[in-house]
């Protein structure tokens, strides 16, 4: 493309500039709307993240009292929820059960049993779930066993289950398991489940994932808002000009340079400044310059004569206030 056609082009271009800086404004006005909408939502979704972890970490509190009766203390807890996969994996519910000695047996070797026992009917006869639990079996009854501590001292128990309906029984037993309660003794049971967990986790992490991507996009808009501002936004009319001119100069000179002179004065100038000139003394008359002849100044006053053929005269000369030039003598 030539320069001739790159000039047609850049003057069949009409830049108005109301539009111009109407679009600049509504472009920095957008990029500030973006940027306030990207900062609050950092802080919505890390309030939510707060929020649903709070409530994952919040406890889900039961008890049991001491029943005479089957000397134990037994509870239905009713369903327990979460994620509906079978086995001990990271999806089970933390239930944590917290028993309070209060008048244990007066007998050697007396242990706490804790039950868990997942069934529909707390009021049938759960005795036959005590011992599939004590053996172990499968992951639907749970069982566990500790040293029963002096009176007013407490025992915890910790178990994970998978979501279903769960009856809670505690009992003072021996090593096999039997009960050894009577009508004397007492106990209190206090219990914490986190149905939550894995529920409120999942989502919290991903409100703090999306409050990530929002910060990064907030930090971005941040910084375009700040190159705008500091004039940064160059305007169209600036980006045409600017287009063109690196066309041109990428097109390069259209020919050579004129050729300079050859070669300067033998001698350079006297270092100090030109002597002021005496009226009283006799200065020698200049003879007119021939045709083409002409001087150039230099840095600290004096002149040199370049010739017509483009050679220099080795003679340095000072300008008189009358314009006249003459030859410097020291």
């Amino acid at each position: 493309m030539t320069d001739e056609e790159m000039v047609e082009i850049s003057e069949d271009i009409v830049v108005d500039e109301d539009a111009d800086e109407q679009l600049e404004d509504m472009s920095l006005e957008g990029r500030k709307e973006a940027l306030t909408k990207a900062r609050w939502n950092v802080f919505m979704y890390l309030g939510i993240a707060a929020i649903l972890f709070g409530f994952a970490l919040f406890p889900m509190p039961f008890d049991a009292d001491y029943d005479n009766f089957s000397n134990s203390a037994e509870k239905n807890v009713g369903f327990i929820w979460g994620l509906p996969i079978p086995g001990d994996d990271f999806t089970d519910v933390p239930v944590t059960i917290s028993v309070e000695v209060v008048n244990p047996p007066a007998q050697s070797g007396v242990l706490l049993g804790a039950y868990l026992i997942q069934t529909n009917d707390c009021q049938s006869n759960l005795g036959e779930f005590t011992p599939l639990a004590r053996e172990g079996s499968g992951h639907n009854h749970h069982y566990m066993v500790k040293t029963a501590p002096s009176a007013g001292e407490t025992a915890e128990f910790e178990f994970d289950v998978d979501p279903a309906n769960y009856c809670v029984i505690v009992q003072y037993v021996n090593e096999n398991g039997d009960n050894l309660g009577d009508a004397n003794s007492d106990m209190i049971v206090n219990g914490k489940m986190w149905p939550n967990q894995v529920f409120a986790g999942i989502l919290g992490l991903s409100a703090l994932i999306l409050s990530a991507f929002a910060f990064i996009g907030a930090q971005k808009h941040g910084e375009t808002v700040r190159t705008m501002l500091e004039g940064g936004n160059d305007t169209i009319e600036s980006k045409v000009l600017a287009e063109v001119s690196k066309d041109k100069i990428a097109a390069g000179p259209t020919g050579a340079p004129p050729s300079g002179p050859t070669s300067g004065p033998s001698s350079g100038p006297p270092s100090g400044p030109p002597a002021e000139v005496v009226e009283s003394e006799p200065v020698a008359v200049e003879e007119p310059a021939a045709v083409g002849e002409r001087y150039e100044e230099t840095d600290n006053g004096y002149y040199f004569k370049i010739l017509a053929d483009g050679s220099y005269d080795q003679s340095v000369y000072v300008k008189a206030d009358d314009g006249s030039y003459s030859a410097y003598e020291e």
